[in-house]
């Protein structure tokens, strides 16, 4: 397949999801600094992410046995020019740019059930990677645990390149939660996201790797990452979301939780196998009604190399090979059943016979395979006996895209 370069690369950054810090105002210039503390430890956290807000349930315990007064504070990011995640120009700290902070989070607290005002104050320290803090204090009994309630719009992380590939990224800082006492004793985040096919497979065992799912009809590819092994997933057919859960206990709050979808709307991660499977059966394709590549130019005659996997798939195994990849991230339990689907359908269990050597009554199937050094028709039936247990499995699942 041919090879493409990278030369421009577009880049939006949106705002991260943080946890509360304890802290104090600093006196002399009024700004909000990060400060430990051993009387309070944050018990729990519950965090549940969409795409564009968060929700965060915290119940903090004061270990002491005096009354404590505090000020927590939760971190801002903000630059003049594009609002959240722009890098250009120096931040103003003026009514106006405040008032632009206060609109984009809708910053909302409450404790214990009761309004919880915020003040949004500059940061003290030069050095802190964030700008502003919402800031509020709590007053604790001695002994007594408080439940806090914080919610906020907020966006993510999102890119893309000159040649297709794209990114969204949507990150929670635990860190700033390393101020209260000891380690965080349970922190759940459930991530909502309205991307379902990123996230199905992603890694093996404990090892991340580019383990991508492929979007049939569109031709895309899209594969995920995450700082965290997730405890869960699922996909909630109701909501039409793919829910993520992470259950992380006694942890200590230096590593950022993090998770990226990727995608290509040009390359397979897999250079070209599922460009090379367009390119046997382009022609069943335009049978469909309604067909069209007009969208896909990288799928022209002019780009793709029609021969390449006549040699890279020289022998059986290396074909094999090819057919349970197309299968594994082509045919999840997520891809609907469709016309497209269909045909690549036919040409994966048409693969499959011929390995076995069957002789095809349509000439334009043994047209295809005869291009391929190892197929020998040797047979015309061609029994449930004849397949491995994986290649039945397969073709049952193949056999409903019909």
């Amino acid at each position: 397949m041919k090879k493409f370069l990278s030369i421009l690369f577009l880049i939006m950054v949106g705002t991260a999801f943080a946890d509360d810090a304890h802290g104090f105002i600093e006196p002399t210039i009024g700004g909000f600094t990060i400060k430990d503390t051993n009387d309070i430890r944050m018990m729990d956290e519950v965090v549940e992410i969409w795409e564009n807000k968060v929700k965060v349930t915290f119940h903090f315990k004061n270990l002491s046995d005096e009354k404590k007064t505090v000020t927590i504070g939760f971190p801002v990011k903000w630059y003049e020019e594009v609002g959240v995640g722009a890098d250009k120009k120096p931040l103003k700290n003026d009514e106006k740019t405040k008032k632009e902070i206060e609109e984009y989070y809708n910053f909302r607290s409450t404790c214990n059930g009761k309004k919880l005002e915020r003040k949004l104050i500059v940061s003290a320290n030069v050095y802190n990677s964030f700008d502003f803090w919402f800031t509020t204090e709590l007053v604790f009994e001695p002994g007594q645990t408080l439940e806090v309630v914080d919610e906020y719009n907020a966006g993510n992380n999102s890119g893309s390149d000159s040649i297709g590939w794209s990114w969204d990224t949507w990150s929670y800082v635990l860190s700033t939660g390393s101020s209260w006492y000891s380690t965080i004793a349970k922190a759940t985040i459930i991530f909502h996201s309205k991307y379902k096919y990123q996230w199905i497979k992603y890694y093996v065992e404990e090892n991340y790797k580019r383990n991508y799912i492929w979007d049939i009809d569109s031709m895309t590819y899209h594969w995920g990452y995450f700082s965290y092994k997730p405890t869960s997933i699922k996909y909630d057919k109701k909501n039409k979301e793919t829910v993520l859960t992470w259950v992380l206990e006694n942890i200590e709050p230096r590593k950022e939780w993090e998770a990226t979808e990727y995608r290509s709307s040009i390359h397979s991660p897999d250079s070209g196998i599922q460009e090379f499977a367009y390119v046997l059966i382009k022609d069943e394709l335009f049978k469909i009604p309604g067909y069209s590549n007009d969208s896909k130019w990288w799928l022209d005659d002019e780009y793709l190399d029609s021969d390449w996997g006549y040699t890279e798939f020289a022998n059986k195994e290396k074909f094999y090979a090819w057919v349970r990849k197309l299968y594994e991230s082509g045919f999840t339990e997520l891809q609907p059943k469709t016309k497209v689907a269909g045909v690549y359908a036919q040409l994966l269990i048409n693969s499959i016979y011929a390995i076995h050597g069957y002789k095809f009554k349509n000439e334009s199937w043994t047209q295809k395979f005869s291009k391929f050094a190892w197929y020998e028709p040797t047979t015309s039936e061609i029994s449930d006996a004849d397949f491995s247990i994986e290649e039945k499995l397969m073709l049952k699942r193949l056999m409903e895209y019909r």
